[in-house]
């Protein structure tokens, strides 16, 4: 059990970044009506750490479920949590719209021949070698 739910572990997403946006709307002299009209918006969110601290955590009585649990239907703030492990289906239509946030990230062992050659030299960055790794 320990391990299954160490396997569920991810580090803090903190960031979506674009390189470019290009927004549509009535305060800009360019502003063209006939389009949909679009904005940006900058959010800085502070002390995402400390705001998931301050949410239940599991810390005892862990067990195995046969129970056929909707996920769905457990509220916010109920005293029993459920820790999922799920098959998701990811469709390529959304591939494009989530590029820069990922909705189910997971921790998997790069397969170094599918990485394209673009990725190798971006930024200069040349991979050299291996140190140690830890799994």
């Amino acid at each position: 059990m320990h391990l299954f739910i160490e396997k569920g572990i991810r580090g803090g997403v903190a960031m979506i970044s674009h390189g470019y946006a290009k927004v549509n709307n009535s305060y800009l002299s360019t502003y063209d009506s006939s389009l949909s009209s679009s904005y940006i918006i900058y959010l800085d969110k502070n002390n995402l750490y400390g705001w998931a601290m301050s949410q239940h955590l599991p810390t005892h009585d862990f067990s195995w479920t046969d129970e056929d649990v909707n996920f769905m239907d457990v509220p916010d703030d109920s005293d029993i949590g459920y820790i999922f492990e799920v098959d998701l289906e990811y469709p390529d239509e959304l591939h494009d719209l989530h590029n820069c946030y990922p909705l189910a990230p997971e921790e998997i062992e790069p397969v170094w021949d599918l990485i394209g050659e673009w990725t190798w030299k971006v930024g200069g960055i040349e991979l050299t070698g291996f140190g140690r790794s830890c799994r």
